[in-house]
């Protein structure tokens, strides 16, 4: 039998599943509506005609056409040297697919047609064999009757299966993998992962292939739970993005969030106030507004309440799928403007960010494309607000359509000018970091400031994690290992066996535009195979903490999620086993207030790319027993943008004894995959008062306000040329499935 798997096989299927353009027919041209339908009919048909049409040769997530195709190449009567790798694609398709006992069957045959001999070139199938098992008891028991603790490690409770066939079948298949390849992390992983869905970790596993329990402890008091499910909120369906916001101004945080099918609704969540949320998805005016991996929302047109802007296409280098700008009409209701506003165009993107780069007072947009380095050309985009609905590409002009395969963008003011500076991260060579010099010129120092690497970078993000007045920067490593090895590179880091690769930076800023790695001083220098990422404050201590969606396409990617906690701005301690560490893939993250307690809780999109990927989202609820002070503060400009974007807050407090501290924060939606809410939720520690609070605003504001007689552990307005703060009457909820709600 010839080989099933090779290196240069799976250099093709790596090549093929990221850099291959989804293509579309129609062409553009002919897949625009008619003039006279408005903007918003125009893009549901372009979006229609795109998921009708898309390729499944070239569009690596449409498993179930490309299944098919591969069924009918079968029955054509291929010769026998071909039929045994055919019908491991197709095995491979249908998993992909989510149909996942037609692929065990196929994988089965697959594995007796080469005598149930393993080797090092037909070991693939004997993997997806077992991995298509350890799927099966994940569809039956995380996804179909999933509960809180579905899919968390570790494993426990309500968490264990109660449907087992799965799981039992895989765990024979790991352990003839390893009695073949006693080394194979990845599979002594998974195999460990099967015992603990069955309850029988650690003592049923065998002692040789034993993954030691310290790895599963948590860590302190602070163990969050998810209640997505009383709330209706766990929503079903592939990687996508979300925002919290206050979207209809009635003092609590709404959800709207995305899924990367190509005809996968978006969903939009109000909350009542009360403790539940009903989906208004409908009545917003976003029937046929589909598909997306990531969303932004900002006030683009000042009117006063937040905007939507959805980005597709990510992953799909070469393809055509245009972004969307939904306008906040105010009344409950977006509408899709991305026509009108002169922002539809044709590129492979997930990340952009909303500043005001020229201090005009109006948001404009970046957006930062994926090109495949001489392959395909998407020059980045950046949009200037017009301050009449509409926007002008200038990146050519300004110099900043720079092309490679960008998968993060963030902007911050690195420098204190009060201008906001753009820092890409870039999977196909050097990050980016733009310094804006005003009057529209930017300048990349990336070299010089030293923060060109990692050079296969995914999510990024600016925060003051020092809390010292200068923002540091985040980027963090993804590793495209042609093994697909995310388990076992996890398990190597946790056994502290490093892996090779270049996987966390922590740049600190040391003011003057130079920065300093100091992730190994900081605990970080880990793998993460982070996708989604936030930050907040989850203890109200005054240090950020953040959040990592992590991740592969491959479905053996079985790594947790994972949570780290600020100490001091002096370290970061990993606390994912308190809750946080889900195994499904993890997406879209944003930090906000749901239910006006004074602490930050947590939404998180879950889900992977191909078709059957699907997991349920979580909102993971904050318990609540820091027992820190806190402060709330939304920031209105006048001048400057309605959100005050890029704007600064020093909250200066005292402490126990006389002694000062000053906690920063900087005014946006976070990090590059997931968009929090624009109120400023402010953790203080054991504060005794506030000193003060100082708004540094974003140009063309005020170089600075202070506000004295603040109180702690409320709700407060601050708009732009006041005199004084407005203290707002927000009463906290009691959440459905909540902790308090099951005690009353």
């Amino acid at each position: 039998m010839p080989k099933l798997f090779s290196p240069g096989l799976a250099f093709l299927a790596f090549t093929t599943l990221f850099f291959l353009a989804c293509k579309n027919e129609p062409s553009q041209e002919k897949s625009l509506p008619p003039a006279s339908t408005s903007g918003h009919q125009r893009m549901i048909a372009i979006l229609d005609s795109i998921a009708v049409n898309a390729d499944p040769d070239l569009c690596y997530h449409l498993n179930t056409r490309k299944a098919e195709m591969i069924r009918q190449q079968i029955e054509a009567d291929l010769p026998p040297d071909q039929l045994a790798v055919a019908k491991f694609k197709y095995g491979e398709q249908l998993l992909y697919a989510g149909k996942t006992e037609a692929a065990t069957i196929q994988f089965a045959e697959a594995v007796t047609m080469v005598q149930n001999q393993m080797n090092e070139g037909n070991k693939v199938l004997f993997e997806l064999l077992a991995l298509s098992y350890l799927r099966l008891g994940e569809q039956q028991n995380c996804i179909q009757q999933h509960n809180a603790e579905s899919c968390i490690l570790p494993i426990q409770g309500e968490g264990v299966y109660k449907f087992k066939s799965g799981p039992e079948t895989a765990i024979k298949i790991y352990e003839q993998i390893l009695t073949a390849f006693p080394e194979d992390l990845q599979t002594r992983w998974l195999l460990n992962i099967a015992y603990m869905n069955l309850g029988l970790y650690p003592d049923g596993v065998p002692a040789k292939w034993l993954v030691p329990t310290r790895l599963f402890e948590s860590k302190g008091d602070l163990k969050f739970r998810d209640i997505a499910i009383p709330l209706g909120l766990d929503v079903m369906g592939l990687s996508g993005g979300v925002c919290i916001e206050d979207f209809d101004q009635d003092g609590n945080l709404d959800l709207f969030m995305t899924s990367y099918g190509l005809s996968d609704p978006v969903r939009f969540f109000k909350n009542n106030g009360d403790g539940t949320f009903t989906e208004r998805t409908h009545e917003a005016n976003l029937d046929g507004i589909v598909s997306g991996l990531n969303t932004l929302h900002a006030d683009y047109d000042n009117d006063g309440d937040r905007d939507v802007f959805i980005l597709r296409g990510g992953w799909l280098a070469g393809g055509t799928h245009p972004n969307s700008l939904l306008r906040n009409n105010g009344d409950g209701t977006f509408t899709d403007v991305t026509i009108e506003a002169g922002l539809l165009s044709f590129h492979p993107t997930q990340t952009g960010v909303w500043m005001d780069f020229d201090a005009d007072g109006w948001l404009d947009l970046y957006i930062a494309n994926e090109s495949f380095p001489g392959k395909t050309f998407h020059p980045n985009e950046l949009y200037k607000n017009n301050r009449n609905g509409t926007f002008t590409n200038v990146a050519s002009p300004l110099k900043v359509d720079f092309q490679s395969y960008y998968k993060g963008c963030a902007a911050g003011d690195v420098n204190n000018d009060r201008l906001p500076d753009i820092f890409l991260s870039n999977m196909a060579g050097a990050n980016n970091l733009l310094i804006n010099r005003g009057n529209g010129v930017f300048e990349d120092v990336a070299v010089r400031a030293g923060v060109i690497n990692p050079q296969l970078s995914f999510p990024t993000w600016l925060f003051d994690y020092d809390s010292d007045g200068l923002e540091d920067i985040v980027v963090v490593g993804y590793g495209l290992n042609l093994q697909q090895d995310a388990a076992g590179d996890l398990l190597r880091d946790y056994l502290g066996q490093q892996p090779e690769g270049d996987w966390f930076r922590l740049y600190h800023n040391d003011g003057n535009e130079k920065f300093t790695d100091v992730a190994k001083q900081a605990g970080l220098d880990k793998i993460t195979y982070a996708m989604g990422c936030n930050f907040g404050d989850l203890d109200n201590d005054g240090w950020l903490d953040f959040y990592l969606g992590t991740g592969k396409p491959d479905f053996r990617s079985l790594v947790p999620n994972r949570m780290f906690r600020n100490v001091a701005g002096k370290r970061f301690e990993e606390i994912s086993m308190n809750g946080f560490a889900h195994i499904q893939k993890g997406h879209g993250v944003a930090f906000g207030d749901i239910d006006n307690d004074g602490d930050q809780d947590i939404y998180e999109v879950m889900g992977g790319a191909f078709e059957g990927d699907i997991s349920a989202n979580l909102l993971f609820e904050n318990p609540g027993t820091q027992g820190n002070h806190w402060i709330n503060i939304e920031l209105e400009g006048t001048t400057c943008n309605r959100d005050a974007i890029g704007s600064k807050i020093a909250v200066n407090v005292i402490q126990k004894g006389g002694a000062k501290r000053t906690i920063w924060m900087s005014v946006s939606t976070g990090a590059s995959f997931g968009s929090a809410s624009l109120r400023q939720e402010i953790g203080l520690g054991p504060a005794e008062k506030i000193e003060s609070v100082e708004v540094r605003w974003a140009q063309p504001g005020p170089a600075k306000s202070v506000y004295t007689d603040v109180p702690m552990d409320r709700f407060i307005k601050i708009k732009e040329g006041s005199d004084k703060v407005t203290v707002l009457d927000r009463m906290a909820i009691v959440l459905k499935g909540s902790v308090a709600a099951k005690a009353n």
